[in-house]
């Protein structure tokens, strides 16, 4: 009785107006069989409109339950402070790297540490960088020093195994962020006093043959000797160190 109370007291004046115009049009109905063609049709249309009306009132009476989606979400764990130190090294060492290879500003680093590690002062920052951009520089050293021993070598070789030696380091490494952004040797400025232009072009074409066939044996049969010997057979000229670098290209691609 209380639920038929609460609904007629949520109906607005048209839908009680529309029940109440069910119920006589029913009552006229059943006790009057000669009702006029046109009540008969009212009380059609009233039970129509009743029937939409009628779950209007349902839902009001039983409200949807509360989608689940709508719950709070967990918060994130909170690091330790060992966890947030060894992700500020991390982030610094990434962006200091970018900063040495003239990638990124010193503000664009701090900025994008500040949103990886968020809510440390800007001293923290500014000294986790400084301490990477310590580390980066003493291995740029390294890569010089180790660039400076290969040209070395190179001045030592004929014009071939010359070529190759600094064509494959520019195509395997230079590009790599482990290079600092020192970019490729040019073969002309370190080359160029010994060899002509054309020589070096041609070596390099043939340097580049060997490299893509030492690429497509390390897909294959990863024993040695065999293959070295197919290259010894193929590409004459070369020395071996030369058809062992090619070889290992093609292992560490194929691994």
């Amino acid at each position: 009785m209380k639920n038929w109370q609460l609904a007629w007291q949520m109906m607005t004046s048209i839908q009680k107006t529309v029940f109440i115009m069910l119920i006589v049009c029913a009552v006229c109905v059943l006790v009057l069989p000669e009702t006029p063609y046109l009540v008969r049709m009212a009380g059609l249309g009233a039970i129509g409109a009743w029937i939409v009306i009628r779950p209007r009132r349902s839902r009001a009476l039983h409200p949807p339950k509360a989608s689940s989606s709508h719950r709070p979400r967990a918060q994130p764990r909170v690091l330790t402070e060992a966890e947030r130190n060894t992700r500020l090294r991390v982030a610094a060492w990434h962006n200091g790297r970018r900063m040495v290879a003239g990638q990124k500003d010193r503000a664009g680093a701090l900025k994008q540490m500040s949103e990886t590690i968020p809510d440390l002062p800007l001293e923290g920052y500014e000294l986790a960088l400084d301490e990477a951009l310590t580390r980066i520089h003493g291995h740029k050293a390294e890569v010089r020093a180790r660039r400076a021993a290969l040209l070395a070598q190179a001045h030592e070789m004929d014009a071939l195994n010359a070529v190759f030696a600094l064509h494959y380091y520019n195509r395997r490494y230079s590009g790599h962020i482990g290079e600092y952004g020192l970019g490729q040797i040019d073969l002309v400025d370190a080359l160029g006093s010994r060899f002509s232009r054309g020589q070096i072009d041609e070596e390099v074409r043939r340097s580049d043959a060997l490299i893509e066939e030492g690429i497509r044996m390390g897909a294959g049969s990863w024993d040695k000797e065999p293959n070295m010997a197919a290259l010894r057979r193929d590409f004459p000229g070369f020395e071996d160190r030369a058809l062992s670098d090619a070889l290992d290209w093609g292992h560490v691609t194929h691994r």
